[in-house]
């Protein structure tokens, strides 16, 4: 369990950096604050912040937590000195969960009213799917219920609260039916942003996508967790075009370790926005450019002649043709491989062919499950590392031609250069080759692109003796140097993305090791 939580520390704490603010507002923080009367920030809740807005018809919340009781937030109601029971609108921002977790508990509790986007709607009525609630995080306790929509927003709508009013705007894009509330009373405009803006720093310099300001991040997934890179460009442009709001009130405001201050200068304001603008430009262009290669189970062409197949008993299968041969790399599971195969080449336009050679990425039992049945059938060479040969000569397979990895390059079928790894699995290796103008790396379990599941199954890994934790680090090391425009690991992480820019390989390299290196402590062992 230690080891659990000290991974999820080291990956996911969203950073953030420091700013000016005004003395004039309190800054936003983890606890319950008044923002200014009668609008109070229920910041405690975890992950995400919800609002609360008095009204001369009751209270009215923006976003309900993650709790399906919502306990947390009923407890801060009861330490500003409001009665939960007095709420009567509760104005949901998008699906995710850490944001529309209480809301149909005080929906019958309190007999509130749920607002959400038409978009999300269907969702949040549904509890599901998981991924279009959880996106990408690791959730152990799976707390996913139903919620009862009550009005449904398009955009556009005035919300009428007596003395405040709110104007629905549609922002899609971090997931389809993403809102926006604009809160217009006298003297004030605030908005509440939901995940469009998640916290108001983090842009400078730039990191990755989990750790910038903007819901951007959801853009970069794989297409079921619902993010979209044009609608989230749209909805950054509808709200540049408006002058800056008094209060501009983000869904976690408490991701950043010092305070932020929800007054922003129309300069500020602007920036903020056209950093968004411009990374969802930049994605859209390298969309059209390289096309959206996910990892995510669906069979595609990467490049001309490399496939992916999709993930036959997770694991990744991937296909090349060269010379009009059939090469695959992994052969994953058991019985079912070979019609996997034929059925994917099928669905890809290709003529089904045996393949002249299987590249395995490790010899692991996950790895080579299906090697009997494509050996029986078509008699592949087989290539391994060269630590992985005696495992599979000594599985009692009869596997026909092996070959050592390193003497793959000397047989010419195409341009490829074997890279030894160490540290995780049985006979890890990758393969690093030239395809199309690209340079493509297919490995294993080494590296991995790191998020709370993988990393808490590496670290399984090591303290099973399954792995070895200098081993790995030196892997890591012996990668650096390779600089893929696409990486094709045997066990993607949430369909991600085969292809890297910019930084992405280094930052990937270095979220491994850092992972390491600050948990070493919880693996009982040396670490050099």
């Amino acid at each position: 369990m230690f080891v659990a939580l000290a991974v999820l520390a080291a990956y996911f704490g969203l950073r953030g950096r420091q700013s000016s603010f005004s003395a004039a507002v309190p800054p936003l923080a983890s606890r319950p604050l008044t923002l200014t009367s009668g609008i109070h920030l229920l910041g405690g809740l975890s992950p995400a912040a919800a609002y609360v807005v008095e009204t001369s018809k009751g209270l009215v919340l923006v976003d309900s937590g993650l709790e399906p009781d919502a306990g947390p937030l009923r407890s801060q109601l009861l330490q500003l000195g409001l009665d939960w029971k007095r709420v009567r609108a509760i104005l949901l921002t998008h699906a995710h969960g850490d944001h529309c977790g209480g809301a149909e508990f005080l929906r019958k509790a309190a007999g509130a009213k749920v607002h959400a986007g038409q978009a999300d709607a269907a969702v949040i009525r549904a509890g599901g799917p998981r991924e279009a609630v959880f996106s990408t995080f690791y959730m152990p306790v799976d707390s996913r219920h139903p919620t009862a929509v009550d009005v449904e927003l398009k955009g556009g709508e005035l919300l009428d609260f007596g003395d405040v009013r709110v104007r629905a705007i549609a922002t899609p894009g971090h997931t389809p039916g993403s809102i926006c509330y604009l809160l217009e009373r006298p003297g004030l405009r605030a908005l509440f942003a939901g995940d469009i803006i998640m916290k108001l720093r983090g842009d400078d310099p730039p990191g990755d996508e989990f750790s910038k300001p903007l819901g951007t991040y959801a853009a970069y997934l794989a297409p079921r967790y619902r993010g979209d890179a044009g609608d989230l460009a749209a909805s950054l442009r509808t709200l540049r075009a408006l002058p800056v709001p008094d209060l501009v009130l983000p869904g976690h405001p408490s991701a950043d370790p010092a305070p932020q201050s929800p007054c922003l200068t129309q300069q500020r304001w602007e920036s903020l926005l056209d950093t968004g603008i411009h990374d969802m430009e930049q994605l859209l262009s390298r969309f059209q450019a390289d096309g959206r290669s996910f990892l995510d189970g669906s069979p595609k062409r990467l490049l001309p002649d490399l496939y992916y197949l999709g993930d036959f008993q997770g694991r990744a299968v991937y296909a090349l043709i060269a010379a009009t041969k059939l090469f695959l790399v992994n052969a994953p599971g058991g019985s079912g491989l070979d019609a996997f195969v034929t059925d994917r080449l099928r669905q890809l336009g290709l003529t089904p062919r045996p393949p002249a050679a299987v590249l395995l990425t490790s010899c692991d039992a996950a790895e080579t499950g299906g090697l009997d049945e494509l050996v029986a059938k078509h008699h592949p060479t087989v290539v391994a590392a060269p630590a992985g040969l005696p495992a599979l000569a000594g599985s009692g397979r009869k596997l026909g031609v092996f070959l050592s990895a390193d003497q793959l390059p000397g047989k010419g079928w195409f341009p490829v250069s074997p890279i030894l790894l160490d540290g995780r699995g049985e006979g890890p290796i990758a393969y690093r080759f030239p395809w199309s103008g690209k340079t493509v790396l297919c490995t294993g379990r080494i590296p991995i692109k790191i998020d709370q599941e993988a990393g808490v199954a590496l670290f399984a890994d090591f303290q099973n003796g399954n792995g070895d934790v200098t081993g790995y680090l030196e892997s890591l090391a012996r990668l650096a140097s390779v600089k893929p425009d696409l990486w094709l690991p045997a066990v993607p992480t949430n369909g991600q993305n085969a292809n890297l820019y910019d930084t992405d390989w280094t930052r990937l390299l270095d979220d491994n090791r850092t992972g390491i290196l600050r948990n070493r402590g919880a693996l009982n062992r040396p670490v050099r």
